[in-house]
């Protein structure tokens, strides 16, 4: 194998136990909050920006929209999202936090503030803002990649 792929392989390995490290620490961080690692990740993409669509936020994330709507169902059943009519597509509704899901989403950031704060002091901030530009290189590359697939299964 030639040294850049062995390299990428290596990155792509390390990515995965990187999440997996976070999908625990979040687990654990959230548990009394009830609030899954991937409840987080939906309700931050809802908390930061207008009421979005499933497709929306699963384009976004780079995972299924059956995924997203799975955990969207989930969220509203814990009364923390609501659906409202979307105007631009009828069959897609909009998302958005209730007020409870605004409140939860605030002690979730709050109660990870100490964690975050000691994992930046033990890395050295110029290696984090590499490793943040390569990953966005990688996901812009691996999205370019997924979408040429993409237009030639379709073709």
């Amino acid at each position: 194998m030639p040294h850049a792929e062995s390299q990428l392989y290596a990155v792509i390995g390390e990515v995965r136990t990187c999440f997996n490290l976070l999908k625990t620490l979040a687990e654990r961080l959230h548990r009394d909050a009830g609030v899954n690692a991937s409840m987080r990740a939906v309700m931050e993409a809802l908390a930061v920006g207008p009421p979005r669509t499933v497709p929306d936020i699963a384009s976004a994330r780079g995972v299924s929209r059956q995924h997203i709507q799975t955990v969207m169902n989930g969220l509203i059943d814990e009364g923390l999202a609501v659906a409202s009519d979307n105007p631009a597509h009828k069959r897609s509704p909009l998302y958005d936090l209730t007020s409870r899901g605004h409140a939860t989403f605030a002690a979730i950031t709050a109660h990870e503030a100490g964690p975050l704060k000691d994992l930046a002091a033990a890395m050295d901030a110029s290696a984090l803002e590499q490793a943040g530009q390569t990953l966005a290189d990688l996901n812009r590359v691996l999205s370019d990649a997924i979408a040429r697939e993409h237009a030639h299964d379709t073709e």
